[in-house]
């Protein structure tokens, strides 16, 4: 069953992407990626109890490869306690080096930082990501929690994206991960996704299948224990998003 919307919620993520967007207009240098997106899916599982989310995206980026920026989304984790968050911060700050023509390696670090708790418990987190690119086609990752969602236990991510760009204005892409998190959350997922971007000018046009999986078959051993955060492997959907980049 979906969970509904909770408005005060929404105006939360409103202020803190209003306040990003602001943000934005104080340096020339910064910049802004608004996204609408018909569900805010991450690692396998989905982030909005299967509805609609939006999100905001900085960035600024040096000539010498260090970068730096922020991402605000709405989330929602089905928890229905009155500290539950619903306001998923995420500063980050990054290198990247440029191997040769057509190989470049990216290390960043990000924190995730929630403006409630989840399921009554403090979430927020580190997250070390190392990533391999070739050309703008090929893309490696591997990332790192020492602390999942503050439950006391690591979790690790990998996950390989290829891109084939059909014209100036399509590209077809797809993508596969994995995340080992089953001491922390007791699943081990293995997801995957393959669709299709259209690009217009400034705005972006997306839509892809996606499907996860938990292979370490703890789903029938779980409880239904509001004090802890198991979120479930997201079932085979189709997902839909908007983006404008200015």
């Amino acid at each position: 069953m979906d969970i509904p919307y909770t408005l005060p919620g929404f105006l939360r993520f409103l202020t803190a992407a209003i306040l990003l967007l602001h943000f934005q207009h104080a340096g020339a240098d910064v910049h802004v990626t608004v996204t609408a997106m018909s569900e805010n899916i991450g690692k396998g599982f989905s982030k909005s109890a299967g509805d609609f989310s939006g999100q905001v995206n900085l960035d600024y980026q040096h000539d010498s490869g260090f970068y730096l920026g922020a991402n605000t989304a709405y989330v929602n984790f089905g928890d229905s306690n009155s500290d539950a968050a619903h306001v998923e911060i995420t500063p980050y700050a990054g290198w990247t080096f440029k191997l040769s023509d057509d190989w470049r390696l990216d290390g960043q670090w990000s924190r995730y930082l929630y403006d409630g708790k989840i399921f009554g418990l403090p979430s927020d987190y580190n997250d070390m990501s190392l990533f391999l690119h070739f050309r703008d086609v090929l893309s490696a990752s591997v990332s790192f929690s020492e602390d999942y969602y503050q439950r006391g236990h690591a979790a690790a991510n990998y996950e390989l994206t290829g891109r084939y760009p059909v014209t100036d204005f399509l590209e077809l892409s797809s993508g596969v991960g994995y995340t080992q998190a089953k001491q922390a959350l007791e699943y081990d997922y293995l997801y995957w996704n393959a669709g299709v971007s259209g690009f217009y000018k400034f705005v972006t046009l997306d839509l892809r299948y996606v499907h996860a999986v938990d292979t370490a078959n703890n789903a029938n051993s779980r409880v239904d224990n509001h004090s802890d955060y198991y979120p479930p492997p997201i079932d085979p959907t189709f997902l839909f998003s908007i983006s404008a980049g200015f």
